[in-house]
């Protein structure tokens, strides 16, 4: 009983750490959703002229090879949430395999598996709990440069998304080549003429790497919101199963005390007869 009253007072204490921090990224997340929304709708826009003008950035080429982004957590005690990052990186493997894959792990739990299996990675980022700009500026950068020197020839994106009130699923999402902007606007969309200045490529290139940035930066802070609602929902788990087991002993406890006290009574009164 001890055992589990200290187990449940840890399980409790990780929830309300697990609560405190899910209210501060679910407040970062929020804020970047709608910057971001804003974001890729000026972009797309602008997508039809890119690609009439072959950027590099929006493909055009064969695909031979396919990379992977596997956002998972630096820790455990989330439930599934890790399991199922992994297990869907092992299926995108298998649907793909007509391709060359590789993976880009981000977060110590990834790390640590593919690197134990001794799954091939184009860039492997172990460090993921202080999810900032910057550290996802570095990571667009890099993926970018990968991306224009032909290492690969598309960028996914896997991460759990993040509901309010439900639980997060794996979703996949493409990042590079680009040209699902353009395929993503129909006809019935409202042509949106712009007036550049000084000229496209002048306003485009930087609008295009702010895009990216963005994204990756959005994803992270859905990723890690989904993981601290994981947490949450995993440590209440843990506190309700260790008060019923709780519950469980005591019972337990007071049914032997009680047949030992009668036990003991029976034995005082039997004896108390025989000496009568």
């Amino acid at each position: 009983m001890k055992s589990i009253k200290n187990i449940h007072e840890i399980t409790k204490a990780m929830g309300m750490i697990a609560a405190f921090r899910f209210k501060k990224a679910e407040l970062r997340f929020s804020r970047s959703r709608t910057y971001f929304r804003e974001m890729e709708k000026l972009v797309a826009n602008l997508a039809a002229s890119a690609s009439e003008r072959k950027d590099p950035l929006f493909g055009g080429r064969d695909v031979k090879k396919k990379a992977l982004v596997v956002m998972t957590g630096d820790k455990g005690l989330c439930g599934a949430y890790n399991t199922n990052l992994v297990r869907g990186a092992m299926h995108w493997q298998k649907d793909n395999a007509a391709f060359e894959t590789t993976l880009v792990p981000i977060g110590k739990i990834g790390s640590e598996v593919f690197r134990k299996r001794h799954t091939k990675t184009l860039a492997v980022y172990p460090e993921r709990s202080a999810v900032d700009f910057p550290f996802a500026k570095k990571i667009a950068d890099e993926l970018k440069e990968a991306y224009l020197a032909g290492k690969t020839d598309s960028v996914e994106l896997l991460y759990t998304s993040f509901k309010v009130g439900a639980s997060g699923v794996s979703a996949v999402v493409p990042y590079l080549g680009l040209s699902y902007l353009a395929a993503g606007k129909s006809d019935k969309d409202t042509a949106v003429d712009y007036i550049y200045e000084p000229d496209f490529e002048g306003v485009f290139r930087p609008l295009l790497g702010a895009y990216l940035e963005g994204k990756l930066y959005r994803a992270l802070l859905e990723s890690l919101t989904s993981e601290y609602a994981a947490r949450i929902a995993a440590m209440k788990q843990a506190t309700d199963n260790s008060e019923e087991i709780l519950e469980a002993l005591k019972l337990l406890r007071n049914k032997t005390r009680q047949a030992t006290i009668t036990r003991e009574l029976s034995e005082i009164v039997g004896g108390a007869a025989v000496q009568i």
